[in-house]
């Protein structure tokens, strides 16, 4: 079967159109503010939309019918299309090299939050905003590929569970259901992302600081305008990140069903109650910890404790404290929930509470099995049957993410990273979390530090963990090219 490279260049053609208009907004910024990047800004867009509109033009009588193969492969080249144009402006306004402009536009469309820009307090306000569109546009864009592209893609990881109609009706009709659902979620992520920017502005953020930190809350992206992240605000305002980081690692689809219907519909989803119950006893447990070893008071321990526990778990890497140099039970806690990450159809990032969920009813089939040799016991997940094809996903997706974890740790400590750091910025990448364990990559950590080769090896970390690592593993295989 031959992919529609023509077809996909027209798509990719647009894509390229979309990121040259969303540079308008910074190049306008600076320009009025009088601040750097307006010339660059308005460069890259200029050459962009050139190209999108030539590569449009050249493309535009080819049929945009895709098959399986041509969704796998569209799929991996949109994304890698957005980071490598959307790495122009860091490069020609910051005057950095390519691999640095492309590691810090990664960290930005995949959600992922690391930096390494120095002296992030005195960026150029163009360039902190173009991170936070960036985290916007790739919040919004992986709900999209999570309830719209992956469960059509064979079973991705399990992900058929949540196959919904638009993604059954093929790639040549789209319901009118569908397109209601695609434009609540729009709505109830520009909703989100209004109500986000006026109580932090309302609680004391300047006005440019509440419009980046609510995208890229909105987003579970965490890239910040100031180096101290959160710890730069008020009390009240990482309250107020709490609930927003919680509220968007929640599935946005049964969200909008839950505001529509009854609010506590939501929770009675299991991805939703177990996502819940790991937040409560993490909590806790670091609570605890904090009050009875570390004499910390009671309301800083909570505060502290359950800002960290949901900025892990939504994958979103803010900072608040270094959670990773307290005490030992601290840091090994939360370097077990590192990966989990929240739920699908969220925009966060981690393995997903379903995947977790479903192989613990697996264990307690096997073991009800080793007990009752002859009876049957059908395994259900939120009302559905569990077949074999599901769990074999899951298995070989899990079997991926250890494989790519591994190789990558590997490497990294090859290029000199120690072990405990190169696991914890391997972790970082494929979980899209933004914050690791250990004194150099932890919360207050210096990713500056990193070579460009290991600034390479990590972007594919992050391609990979945002795309469901097996969508760029199948494009690597030589069978997935044969005819």
């Amino acid at each position: 079967m031959i992919i529609n490279f023509q077809g996909i260049a027209n798509l990719l053609g647009s894509v390229l159109i979309f990121l040259a208009v969303a540079m308008f907004i910074p190049t306008m910024y600076a320009f009025i503010t009088v601040t750097k990047g307006s010339a660059e800004f308005l460069f890259v867009a200029a050459v962009m939309i050139v190209a999108g509109l030539l590569i449009r033009r050249l493309t535009r009588a080819k049929s945009l019918r895709m098959t399986l193969k041509d969704m796998f492969f569209f799929t991996s080249s949109v994304w890698t299309t957005m980071i490598l144009t959307a790495a122009l402006p860091f490069k020609f306004t910051m005057g950095i090299d390519y691999v640095t402009a492309c590691f810090e536009a990664t960290s930005a469309v995949s959600t992922t939050g690391i930096t390494v820009l120095h002296d992030i307090d005195n960026l150029p306000p163009s360039i902190l905003l173009w991170r936070s569109i960036l985290q916007y546009f790739g919040g919004i864009g992986f709900i999209a590929m999570a309830i719209a592209v992956l469960p059509n893609l064979n079973n991705l990881g399990g992900m058929k569970l949540f196959k919904t109609e638009s993604s059954e009706q093929g790639s040549e009709k789209v319901s009118p259901k569908s397109k209601t659902i695609a434009m609540g979620i729009l709505f109830l992520y520009i909703a989100l992302t209004i109500l986000t920017f006026a109580a932090y502005w309302i609680l004391g953020m300047s006005v440019f600081d509440a419009v980046n930190h609510a995208m890229t809350s909105v987003a579970t992206g965490g890239m910040s305008t100031h180096a101290a992240s959160m710890d730069y605000f008020s009390e009240e305002i990482q309250w107020v990140a709490i609930i927003v980081m919680f509220i968007c690692s929640l599935p946005f689809p049964l969200l909008i069903l839950s505001l529509k219907n009854d609010i506590r519909q939501i929770f009675r989803d299991s991805q939703v109650r177990g996502f819940c119950g790991i937040i409560a006893l993490a909590a806790l447990l670091v609570m605890g910890s904090l009050i009875l070893q570390e004499n910390m008071p009671f309301s800083e321990a909570l505060r502290f404790s359950v800002f960290n526990v949901v900025d892990v778990l939504s994958s979103t890497g803010y900072s608040m404290g270094d959670f990773s140099s307290i005490n030992p039970f601290i840091t090994l806690l939360f370097f077990v929930i590192l990966p989990i990450g929240g739920c699908s159809g969220s925009t966060s990032g981690g393995l997903k509470i379903f995947r977790f969920q479903i192989l613990l009813n697996l264990f307690r089939k096997q073991i009800n099995q080793l007990q009752h040799p002859s009876a049957i016991f059908p395994q259900q997940y939120n009302g559905q049957n569990i077949n074999e094809t599901v769990m074999r996903s899951i298995a070989a997706f899990f079997f991926a993410y250890a494989c790519c974890l591994v190789l990558s740790s590997l490497i990294l400590c090859l290029t000199g990273t120690e072990m405990l750091d190169a696991l914890t910025l391997s972790f970082n990448c494929l979980s899209n979390i933004g914050v690791g364990i250990g004194e150099h990559f932890g919360p207050q950590g210096d990713f500056t530090v990193l070579t460009s080769f290991q600034k390479l090896i990590l972007i594919f970390d992050m391609v990979m963990g945002r795309l469901e690592v097996l969508t760029i593993i199948l494009c690597f295989l030589p069978s997935f090219w044969r005819v």
